[in-house]
C-alpha cells in the first residue's frame, strides 16, 4: 500500500502520524524548512487523543519521484488546492484514490476538473490541530473524527480501512454532501466569529451579543444550504449551537482567527465569501455573515 500526504500542517501532519503508525510505505510532500525538519527530527505529534508519536517516513519535494500511489491525501488550505494537486498529478494512476481533506464545499469540483485519472473520496474532518514553530504538531481535545464518502463504494471502503485506526475515528457517511455542509455551517459561525472578535470561542460567545451572533451565523449558513438543495436535517442549527455551548474547551480558537491575527493568507473566502456568493445566487439574506466578512476582508 503506497500512501502519500501533501500538506503537512496541523491536519495533514496528524493524519500522517496515524498512517505512519500503521503503514510502512508513507511519503510526505514538504519543502524547504518543513522538509528539513521532517528529515532531521521526524514527524513529531503531541496529541490529547493519540498520545505522543515520532515517525520517520519518506519525505520529498518532488512528488513524481515517488511514483504512482494507491491513496493520496491532500490536506492543504482551499486556496492551495490547485497547486498542491497539480504537483501530485504524476502520482495519480487510474486506480489511485485521492482524498481531499479540506474546508468548504467547492473543493470536489476543483479536484475533479484537474484530475484526468483516479478516483475521489470526499471527506469532512473534525479536529483541533496546528503545527508549531518547531514544526511539531499539537492536537487538542479528546476527538479526531473524519467522515468520508463517494459514489464509489469500493473506494470508500478502502479509505475507511486505511484511516480507521487508534487516533482517528473514521465514519462512512450516508450522504457526504450533508456532512461537508454540516462542517461548513459550523465553520461559517465558529471560525468567522472567533476571527471577528480575535479571540477564543469562549471569548466570542461572552461578547454582549456573542451567542445571538453565533446562532445567526449558523442559521444563515443553514438557510443557504437548504436553498441550494442540500438535504440538511432540521436539527442542524440546534445541534451545532448546543454542542459548542456545551463544550468544555472554551479556550479553543480557529485557524481562521490565527491566520488573520498573524496577517497570513486565510480561508475567509472559503467560508464567508463562498457563502455570501451562494446566498446572493439564491436570494437568501445573510446580514450577519456580510457584517463579519466586511470587517475581516
Amino acid at each position: 500500500m503506497k500512501i502519500m500526504i501533501t500538506g503537512i500542517g496541523g491536519v495533514g501532519g496528524y493524519i500522517a502520524s496515524v498512517l505512519c503508525a500503521n503503514y510502512d510505505d508513507v511519503t510526505l510532500i514538504a519543502r524547504r524548512k518543513r522538509k528539513e525538519s521532517l528529515q532531521t527530527k521526524g514527524l513529531v505529534v503531541h496529541s490529547d487523543f493519540f498520545g505522543d508519536h515520532t515517525a520517520h517516513p519518506a519525505v520529498t519535494d518532488d512528488p513524481a519521484s515517488a511514483g504512482i500511489q494507491d491513496v493520496i491525501f491532500v490536506c492543504v488550505k482551499n486556496y492551495s488546492l490547485e497547486a498542491a494537486l497539480t504537483a501530485v498529478l504524476p502520482c495519480i494512476g487510474d486506480d489511485t484514490i485521492v482524498v481531499p481533506v479540506l474546508n468548504g464545499f467547492t473543493y470536489h469540483d476543483t479536484a475533479a476538473a484537474l484530475m484526468k485519472r483516479g478516483k475521489i473520496v470526499d471527506s469532512a474532518i473534525y479536529i483541533t490541530s496546528s503545527y508549531k514553530e518547531d514544526y511539531s504538531i499539537r492536537q487538542e481535545g479528546r476527538f479526531a473524527r473524519i467522515y468520508i464518502g463517494s459514489d464509489d463504494a469500493d473506494a470508500t471502503k478502502k479509505v475507511y480501512g486505511i484511516l480507521n485506526h487508534p487516533g482517528l475515528t473514521c465514519c462512512i457517511a450516508e450522504n457526504i454532501t450533508v456532512e461537508i455542509w454540516r462542517k461548513f455551517i459550523l465553520n461559517c459561525a465558529y471560525n468567522v466569529l472567533t476571527a471577528y472578535y480575535r479571540t477564543s470561542i469562549g471569548g466570542a460567545l461572552s461578547q454582549p451579543h456573542g451567542r445571538e451572533e453565533f446562532r445567526a451565523l449558523l442559521q444563515e449558513a443553514y438557510d443557504v444550504g437548504k436553498a441550494a438543495g442540500v438535504p440538511l436535517p432540521d436539527d442542524v442549527v440546534d445541534d451545532q449551537y448546543d454542542r459548542i455551548l456545551g463544550s468544555d474547551d472554551m479556550d479553543a480558537t480557529s485557524s481562521l482567527k490565527r491566520d488573520i491575527a498573524a496577517g497570513h493568507q486565510s480561508e475567509l473566502d472559503t467560508f464567508s465569501g463562498a457563502l455570501i456568493r451562494l446566498a446572493h445566487q439564491y436570494g437568501v439574506p445573510v446580514p450577519m455573515s456580510e457584517k463579519c466578512y466586511r470587517a475581516l476582508v
